[in-house]
This record gives C-alpha cells, sequence and structure tokens, in this order.
C-alpha cells in the first residue's frame, strides 16, 4: 500500500475541475491542511485526462510563487485507480462566489485584480519554457484573508515550447480564446482569459453570459471604468494577431493611458475584527494605496474641471452627470438603431454609391460621438458620485 494512502486523510471536496476533484485533507505527519486534488480513472476511463494530472504534477513541481499553491507529494491506489495530488491549501474564497450573488466589482477592485494577476502570469510566462494556465476564470482565483489573489487548478496547464499533435481543446467557454479550440497554447489565451475575468467580475455575471458582437465581447456595453475599458478590450480581440498578447503588451498600454496599478491596502480600519477580506468584494477595491485618478482622453478639459466640484455642488454635478448619462444609453440602445434602420432603408432605394457612403459615414461618426460623450457623463458621475469613488451609474 502506498504511503501517502495512510500519511492523507481526504475530507470535503473544495471544488470539481475537468482533471478531478479537489478536496480538503489532513497531512497526518505534520497535522497540517492541505489540498488533495483525486483523478479517478476507473470512472474516466480517460488516459488523456491521466496524462494531463501528470503534467499538472510535473509543473507544480517546478513552480515555486507565494500565489500558487506548492507541491507536497503525489501518489495512487493501485486498488481503486485513484491518483492523488498533495498541494499546500489556499484559504480563500474563489472569485466566482461573486458573480454567483451577482456581486459587482468597482473600477479600483479590477485595477487591484488586473495588477494581482499580471504579477502571477508574469512569472509563469517568464519560466523557460513558458508556463500556460489555458484556464483563467473567476472560479480558478481566490481571494485570500489577507487581500491577496491566488491562482489555482493547473490541470490544464501546458509548456509552451512543447510540441505535441491531437491536442485536447482545454479552456471554460466565455473565457476560453478562439484559438484555444485548435489546441493553441500561448501567452496570449492566459491573457484573454484575464480580460475576459475582469469584464465578468466588473457586469456580475460569467462571460458566456455578457453581451457579444459576433465573437467579440460587447466591452462598450459593460461600462468598464474609461481608463481599463480599452485595454481590456485589446485582451479580449478574438484576433490573437491584434490582440494585447503579452504581460508586458498589457502593462504598456495601461502605461499610455496614464494609468499606474497600486497594490491592494491592508485590512482596513472600518472592518470588523476577525472578518477575512475574502468575504468583501471589494477587497482589492479601495484604499490610500490605490491609484489616483486621471482623466481619460475622451473627457473634455470644462467636464474635468466639474469633476472637481466641492461638495455640496458635486452632488448635483453628479445628478446631472448621471442623467445625462442614462439618456445617452437610452439613444444609443433605442434610438441610433430606428436611425441605423432607416438609413439602410434608404440605402438600398439610393441608386448613389457616394450617398451610401456618406451616410454610412455620418452614422458611424454619430454612434463615437454619443458613445464618447457618454463616457465622459459616466467618468465624471463616478467621480462625484456622493455613494463612493469608482462606483459607476446603473448598467444598461
Amino acid at each position: 500500500m502506498s504511503e501517502g494512502l495512510t500519511r492523507y486523510q481526504v475530507m470535503d471536496p473544495l471544488g470539481e475541475g475537468g482533471q478531478g476533484t479537489t478536496y480538503r485533507g489532513v497531512d497526518r505527519a505534520t497535522d497540517r491542511a492541505v489540498a488533495i486534488k483525486v483523478l479517478s480513472l476507473k470512472a474516466k476511463r480517460d488516459w488523456k485526462s491521466f496524462d494531463l494530472f501528470e503534467r499538472e504534477v510535473a509543473v507544480l513541481k517546478s513552480l515555486s510563487h507565494p500565489r500558487i499553491p506548492l507541491y507536497i507529494d503525489s501518489y495512487a491506489s493501485e486498488d481503486t485507480g485513484d491518483f492523488f495530488l498533495v498541494m499546500s491549501l489556499v484559504d480563500g474564497v474563489p472569485l466566482s462566489r461573486y458573480i454567483k450573488e451577482s456581486r459587482r466589482l468597482p473600477g479600483r477592485g479590477l485595477a487591484g485584480l488586473l495588477d494581482e494577476a499580471l504579477s502571477i502570469l508574469e512569472y509563469l510566462h517568464g519560466l523557460a519554457p513558458p508556463v500556460i494556465h489555458r484556464d483563467i476564470k473567476p472560479a480558478n482565483m481566490l481571494l485570500t484573508p489577507d487581500g491577496k489573489l491566488s491562482l489555482v487548478d493547473f490541470g490544464g496547464v501546458r509548456l509552451a515550447a512543447r510540441v505535441e499533435g491531437g491536442s485536447t481543446v482545454i479552456g471554460t467557454f466565455g473565457y476560453m480564446a478562439p484559438e484555444q479550440l485548435h489546441g493553441s497554447a500561448t501567452q496570449a489565451v492566459d491573457v484573454y482569459g484575464l480580460g475576459a475575468t475582469l469584464a465578468a467580475m466588473h457586469a456580475g455575471c460569467e462571460a458566456d453570459a455578457l453581451p457579444h458582437d459576433g465573437l467579440r465581447i460587447d466591452i462598450e456595453s459593460l461600462q468598464l471604468p474609461p481608463e481599463l475599458s480599452d485595454v481590456i478590450g485589446r485582451m479580449v480581440e478574438p484576433d490573437p494577431r491584434l490582440r494585447l498578447g503579452t504581460v508586458a503588451a498589457v502593462r504598456k498600454a495601461l502605461a499610455a493611458q496614464g494609468r499606474k496599478l497600486a497594490p491592494p491596502r491592508s485590512r482596513p480600519a472600518d472592518e470588523r475584527p476577525g472578518e477575512p477580506r475574502a468575504t468583501r468584494p471589494d477587497a482589492l477595491a479601495r484604499g490610500p494605496g490605490a491609484a489616483a485618478a486621471t482623466v481619460p482622453r475622451d473627457v473634455p478639459a470644462p467636464m474635468a474641471l466639474l469633476a472637481q466640484t466641492p461638495f455640496p455642488l458635486s452632488f448635483l454635478v453628479w445628478m446631472v452627470a448621471a442623467l445625462a448619462s442614462g439618456s445617452l444609453i437610452v439613444f444609443e440602445v433605442v434610438v441610433l438603431p430606428l436611425v441605423s434602420a432607416l438609413a439602410s432603408g434608404m440605402d438600398k432605394r439610393s441608386k448613389s454609391p457616394e450617398r451610401r457612403t456618406k451616410l454610412k459615414a455620418s452614422i458611424e461618426e454619430m454612434r463615437r460621438t454619443v458613445v464618447s460623450t457618454r463616457r465622459a457623463f459616466t467618468w465624471v458621475a463616478g467621480r462625484t458620485s456622493p455613494v463612493g469613488e469608482d462606483e459607476p451609474p446603473p448598467r444598461r
């Protein structure tokens, strides 16, 4: 009998993935809590799952990062056909729990989440060869009691330089880059998964339920913070040739936006003693270390000055900006499609190619103006909101 079968006690389940179920366990030799991933080969009858399980074991052995589970042991049971991977236990709450509760993460929370996740991917992608996770999603990202982010479940991990034929499709729909359907494993697929995760956390729903324009997630409709909207949109670009495909590219794009991400703060003074930060959806969101607000490029200077209006006049500015933003949303969602439909009818009847081209250009210019103006008002409303900074107006 394997020593591991007597040394480790498997307890309650923590989560289930494509390559096995993870349980909370106890190391009887040290009386330490551990995480134990179990692959039942008899139940799956799938040797590809076993191959992926072995790959996960091998890769975890080579990793050493404070925000990634530490490999402890691995063993098997010949009698049951079960295989076991023992790791350090990450005590935290999966980000997917907030989505299940329809709780949205505001701007500063997204900035902190992005910065921490990029640091983890920076380590993985900087190895030789790079390690690609291939299943970045809220369920695999845990917020620990100290307010830090950890990445778990390396069941789909792959070495980018490894050449393989007939690769199994790994990933989760909504968070999976289109090229993963063809077995692609590059740094760009992890960047896509992270971008989709950020969009889902802000919207309060899983990525496959987000509004789409063809294959592309409709980022503009999500009312993301202006300073992050463009970057996240480029992270989830379906065409990998146009996507921000590396951590360095994402950081460069953030720098171009004038956004300097700061690490999350320590436990706030108003938090109840003993309450883990992992129970709070804004654990990465606020505090003295948070980034100072910068003025987006599409916000005119007069509106930027309005955002600095002191209280109580700021309340009036917030009301006007919120009403204007809401009105423009209605115009964008209801009026513009009607105008476009009417124009399309005129377009079909028109015999002049020049007239058709000018008509389409005018409608597109109108759409861009409405979107830009709506974003500016949304930004002003967020800066002057009486309920807290960075909380966007209600989602359309």
